[in-house]
């Protein structure tokens, strides 16, 4: 069996497909599966035993790229094929792919032609690894309850940081969107109250290659001491996953990182302020969550409803996440 799967997504969408990606093999260990999507989001999926071949969709309105490779496409003669996001290059790829079946996320529209079924986007679970799961098990009768995301272990690598596994915990406040994070003395503290609690004996500030991330890593570490460290924007996905697994909890906002935390085993701590908690929360591992309710009230504007979670986003407290913390640490 040839199965095709698009997806316009990044790093935590490419994650929430691994469990239909794992149901798969589980199911159809023979079958071979190739993925379409972003670039950005291809290193979540190289390497993963449910992937046979990867593809970098190609995002610039310019048809060469697209026609090239639905050309390619078009001839490996797929029985399924699939496209997970309502995206118009994703599903022009399946709708014209040439495979037997073809599946796709929310109501066609114009390709409907083009589809034998579609799933709407909001189901029982609007969680997006649910979503993407019940997609595929309907056409390929996959068991009706998705699994954990999978980030297998054979493909983490040592992160070279001299830390005892189980002593240590990891911290990731920064995110690309600047409203979703928080002050680093709150984070400071809440990194204090761990170590104090002996629950660990040293904290991991995580964050990415960017200069203003590495500066805010920097400052959380300057207020917590000497206990901290910074990764500095150096470590790869799978010298981070192999630190995400070794370490006894894991705090942080809304980002792919705590997603891959929570895929790894590793307890987790989430804090939720403007993003879509229902789709994006803590799949597959013990978790807490701090969080702030984002339902806009009837007839609100826009720009109102950004200010005002804005605003109530900066109230969260330091030790509403330790509690979160210290409860996770009794669970797991």
């Amino acid at each position: 069996m040839r199965i095709l799967i698009a997806k316009h997504c990044g790093l935590r969408g490419a994650l929430a497909l691994t469990p239909a990606l794992r149901a798969i093999r589980e199911k159809h260990p023979g079958a071979r599966v190739t993925v379409v999507a972003p670039a950005a989001a291809l290193p979540m999926l190289e390497g993963c035993p449910g992937v046979d071949v990867v593809f970098p969709l190609a995002l610039s309105p310019g048809p060469g790229s697209s026609l090239s490779l639905l050309a390619h496409l078009r001839r490996q003669a797929f029985d399924h094929a699939f496209a997970l996001t309502p995206h118009g290059q994703v599903r022009r790829l399946a709708a014209f792919s040439a495979a037997r079946r073809r599946w796709t996320l929310g109501r066609p529209g114009l390709y409907q032609p083009f589809f034998h079924g579609w799933g709407e986007p909001a189901g029982p679970d609007p969680h997006e690894a649910a979503r993407d799961h019940a997609i595929i098990s309907q056409a390929l009768g996959l068991t009706p309850v998705p699994g954990d995301c999978w980030f297998a272990s054979s493909r983490m690598q040592e992160h070279g940081l001299l830390l005892e596994p189980g002593r240590f915990a990891v911290i990731h406040p920064v995110s690309a969107d600047p409203a979703r994070m928080l002050g680093a003395h709150l984070w400071s503290v809440v990194a204090r109250s761990l170590l104090d609690s002996g629950a660990v004996d040293r904290i991991v500030v995580s964050c990415g290659s960017d200069a203003t991330e590495r500066v805010y890593a920097e400052a959380v570490c300057g207020a917590v001491g000497a206990a901290a460290s910074s990764t500095a924007g150096r470590l790869r996905l799978p010298q981070l996953a192999r630190l995400l697994a070794d370490a006894r909890i894991f705090l942080g906002v809304d980002t792919p990182v705590l997603q891959l935390a929570a895929a790894v085993r590793c307890p987790v701590v989430g804090v939720y302020g403007p993003s879509d908690y229902a789709r994006a929360r803590p799949w597959g591992s013990v978790s807490r969550s701090v969080r702030v309710d984002t339902t806009p009230y009837e007839g609100e504007p826009a720009a109102e409803w950004r200010e005002r979670i804005g605003r109530a986003y900066g109230r969260v407290r330091a030790d509403q996440i330790t509690r979160a913390a210290e409860e996770v640490l009794r669970l797991a």
